[in-house]
């Protein structure tokens, strides 16, 4: 009988171990697979798309996941609170897991957790607004202060070892929810090591670069590299992705799995950037537009008429690139001259084929093709230049034009990076009707009424002529050695100048890859300025 007690006891004593490991399983279990089969766009939501759901859609669950104060203070319309940290004890509140769900946050940083962890419990249809309240709010779009209640139904029939590993996860983040800021990561990368995680693809790594010391796991093929990441499950551990949302998904992932020292880097790797903080490798586009001007020789690539002429009578190799709209090369051409108008360069490489042939590319005035030349040279043509004044220039000289069509023979295109070629051809086909130049009567209105930022990038032995009153002067040259003399606001207005146009649409060119929103020339530059009666000033 005393035996019998004794195997009762130790019977009694191992039951919450064996219930603890079956808990640990099931949940293990369930984050394999939904770590698996993570949701196309890990569920974010652009707010025009979200616009266009409320439209069509009458049965959207909006999810308010911000603390009370901040719903009270102003909500989307039709949206329920319940702050993140008590979600997993409201699910009566989502009742259907086929629902489709959108959920609010301020930023979308707290939406994103929720959402991974509705997903890891079994609901199919999560989306985060992305840019959340704030972003809705800036927009200015309707704001209620009306509370929004739902009844509650009964709660999804999930495995209570799951709903309490999750209520156990949201219910104990801490104060900023577990994110981490990049001016905080840094310090803390010098005084203390950390397991840095980025789940970023392997492809976005070698484009854009990572923080040092971080080792990649691409977030869809994390739970099958759990073997990779600390054994002590209370080691600091910092996830980042490129925005933070993937970060979320990993965060939730690797707090269900018990590990307890985990955070996001609120904004990722963009934010990193953005804060100017080092990353190792990567495409970044500054360095390779600085480095395209700082290369170019002391001419910018520009070539006159006079010197064009006599290389064409000296029977030079010449490959002539008219970038005219089709119209205005049926009109008349120079001689031998192939017709890709600017907007379609992209789409005709395979017609331009050699990257090292001689290559003359020309316009009307010398602005759309002194673009083409810079797009070209970026992508890794070496000898393309731009005839400075275009067709304006050439027939000023009495030099001949023909009508004859020219027809060339596709080849294969040449291969470029990839980084570089998007970027390029995001901006080529981007280029409007107007191609981004101000006539001098126009900007001298503008300098009375709504005055740009006007940027004169001439050489400081050019300004003894004279500049336009107001104008920053800083040579091409030097212009990102001291781009902090730019405004800060990429969406002000700027108009460049020089003389004739050639250089500023080379600024133009690298200020619009850089995110300048509203950057025009000066069509003609300063003789244009100057041949229209405009003054200049010498200070």
């Amino acid at each position: 009988m005393k035996k019998f007690w004794i195997l009762m006891l130790m019977a009694l004593l191992l039951l919450p171990t064996i219930s603890v490991v079956a808990q640990d399983d099931s949940v293990t279990a369930r984050v394999m697979e939904f770590g698996s089969n993570l949701p196309k766009g890990y569920g974010a939501l652009k707010l025009a798309d979200f616009n266009a759901l409320l439209a069509e859609r009458d049965d959207l669950v909006l999810l308010d996941v911000r603390e009370e104060a901040e719903y009270s203070a102003g909500h989307i319309e039709n949206s329920f609170n319940v702050p993140i940290r008590s979600l997993g004890q409201n699910l009566a509140l989502l009742p259907k897991t086929d629902a489709t769900i959108v959920v609010i946050c301020k930023s979308g940083g707290r939406a994103a957790l929720a959402t991974a962890s509705l997903y890891a419990l079994g609901y199919t249809d999560v989306k985060i607004l992305s840019g959340g309240f704030d972003g809705w709010a800036a927009e200015e779009l309707p704001v209620s202060t009306e509370p929004f209640t739902v009844e509650a139904g009964e709660a999804p029939a999930f495995d209570p070892a799951l709903v309490a590993a999750v209520d156990g996860f949201l219910s104990t983040l801490p104060e900023g929810y577990g994110f981490v800021s990049s001016a905080d990561l840094a310090v803390e990368l010098v005084e203390k090591p950390l397991f840095l995680l980025d789940v970023r693809t392997p492809e976005e790594v070698t484009k854009d670069g990572y923080i040092e010391g971080s080792q990649n796991v691409w977030v869809n093929e994390l739970v099958n590299n759990f073997s990779s990441l600390p054994e002590d499950k209370d080691a600091a551990i910092v996830v980042y992705c490129a925005a933070g949302t993937r970060g979320a998904y990993a965060k939730v992932m690797l707090g269900l799995m018990g590990y307890t020292n985990v955070r996001n880097l609120a904004g990722g790797l963009n934010g990193w950037k953005v804060a100017q903080l080092p990353v190792i490798g990567g495409f970044i586009l500054s360095d390779v537009l600085a480095a395209f001007v700082a290369e170019m020789p002391d001419t910018f690539n520009a070539l006159r008429p006079d010197d064009l002429k006599a290389e064409l009578d000296a029977d030079a190799e010449l490959i002539l690139v008219d970038v005219r709209t089709a119209d205005e090369y049926a009109e008349g051409h120079i001689e031998g001259a192939l017709n890709i108008p600017l907007q379609e360069l992209t789409s005709h490489f395979d017609l331009l084929p050699v990257t090292d042939a001689a290559i003359v590319v020309y316009c009307g005035s010398g602005h759309r093709s002194a673009i083409a030349m810079s797009a070209m040279n970026l992508l890794g043509y070496t000898n393309t230049r731009s005839l400075m004044t275009g067709v304006t220039g050439w027939t000023a000289k009495e030099y001949p034009l023909v009508q004859t069509t020219v027809e060339a023979a596709a080849g294969a295109a040449p291969t470029f990076d990839a980084n570089v070629f998007a970027v390029v051809n995001n901006f080529i086909t981007s280029i409007p009707a107007g191609y981004w130049a101000v006539k001098p009567a126009d900007l001298s209105v503008e300098l009375i009424e709504n005055p740009p930022y006007l940027l004169d990038v001439r050489t400081d032995g050019e300004l003894a002529d004279g500049r336009i009153e107001g104008a920053v002067a800083i040579p091409l040259r030097d212009l990102f050695a001291r781009f902090g003399e730019l405004p800060t606001d990429k969406a002000a207005p700027v108009v460049v100048y020089d003389n004739p146009t050639h250089r500023s649409s080379i600024a133009l060119v690298a200020l619009k890859m850089l995110g300048y929103e509203n950057v025009r020339v000066l069509a003609g530059g300063v003789g244009a300025w100057t041949k229209a009666e405009l003054p200049l000033v010498q200070n």
